[in-house]
């Protein structure tokens, strides 16, 4: 019997675009309201039909660092056990099919970038290619929100590419006309920013419920006449202060990236990750050179720096 066919599922990283905390809620996470946008660093998740009726994952790449697990507890195995368990309900697998999976790691861990949401949303349509099923709606939106806040996006970043994101972010809905992102600058410091520890430095919601941010306030039509940045959006996320008061180290890097870009660069999610979004891909290049040279003055090393461009990948 020949060997299954391998397929292969891309993995976006996302950033934040806009990110405010609403209120804490009764089961430990907090409301957001935040605009999340799939970009072109991604992981790229192989997988292919076993008959030994598990899931079993290979990590490599320049991202597969020593505290990303191969086992259950990476999001990826454990989104594939689900769908393989979803699949048998549905009578479209038996009790010996499994899944190979092999993760190529681009997209840092603990960086604010999603990348291991990315992966389960890969893992679970990476199931489907394999066993030549497909989950319903519903039913892929449940598993993948039972595993993470961030997954669902993931799924639906194939066809919306941006998206508003509440709840804990696992409630997902379409954005009107908004002013278009073309390119953005990202920078990874040599740590990770743990999210739990994040929330626990962050302030009382209602301390700043009367100066709460909308979304509507991170793009205007008017253009600041800095070179570095795209003139309609400026950015903003809550916890980029919190993130700064829990590792102090996230401060200093934050003070290089501002003063090599005229102050336009932001955290995205809980961080690492800062982020500058860009007119074109010259602009994003020519900051690049700027904040290389910034931050090898600094003694400044970071994981990852990359130019990025919005994708939406289509099925």
């Amino acid at each position: 019997m020949s060997a299954a066919a391998w397929c292969e599922v891309e993995a976006p990283a996302k950033l934040n675009l806009f990110l405010e905390v609403l209120a804490r809620r009764t089961d430990g996470y907090h409301e957001l309201d935040t605009l999340m946008l799939a970009v072109d660093l991604c992981d790229r998740l192989r997988a292919r039909r076993t008959s030994d009726g598990g899931v079993s994952l290979r990590v490599s790449g320049e991202q597969a660092t020593a505290d990303i697990p191969s086992d259950a507890r990476n999001l990826a195995v454990r989104a594939a056990l689900e769908a393989l368990a979803l699949a048998r309900e549905c009578g479209a697998a038996a009790r010996d099919d499994g899944v190979e999976l092999e993760l190529e790691k681009r997209i840092p861990s603990q960086a604010g970038l999603g990348g291991a949401s990315s992966d389960a949303a890969a893992a679970l349509r990476a199931v489907e290619l394999a066993l030549a099923w497909k989950a319903s709606d519903v039913q892929a939106d449940q598993l993948l929100a039972a595993l993470g806040s961030d997954t669902v996006f993931f799924r639906h970043a194939a066809t919306l590419g941006m998206a508003r994101c509440t709840g804990r972010g696992e409630r997902i809905e379409a954005v009107g006309p908004l002013p278009p992102v073309r390119a953005a600058l990202l920078v990874t410091p040599d740590f990770g920013a743990a999210t739990p520890l994040v929330y626990r430095a962050l302030e009382n919601p209602l301390r700043w419920a009367g100066e709460r941010r909308t979304l509507e306030s991170c793009f205007t039509s008017e253009t600041s006449g800095a070179e570095a940045t795209d003139g309609a959006w400026r950015p903003f996320n809550r916890l980029e202060e919190a993130a700064c008061r829990a590792l102090p180290r996230l401060d200093t890097w934050r003070n290089v990236l501002q003063a090599s870009s005229e102050g336009r660069f932001c955290l995205s999610g809980s961080g690492s990750s800062f982020f500058a979004l860009l007119d074109n891909l010259d602009l994003a290049q020519r900051l690049r050179t700027r904040v290389v040279s910034a931050l090898q003055s600094a003694g400044l090393a970071p994981r990852g720096l990359w130019v990025v461009r919005p994708m939406r990948l289509g099925r």
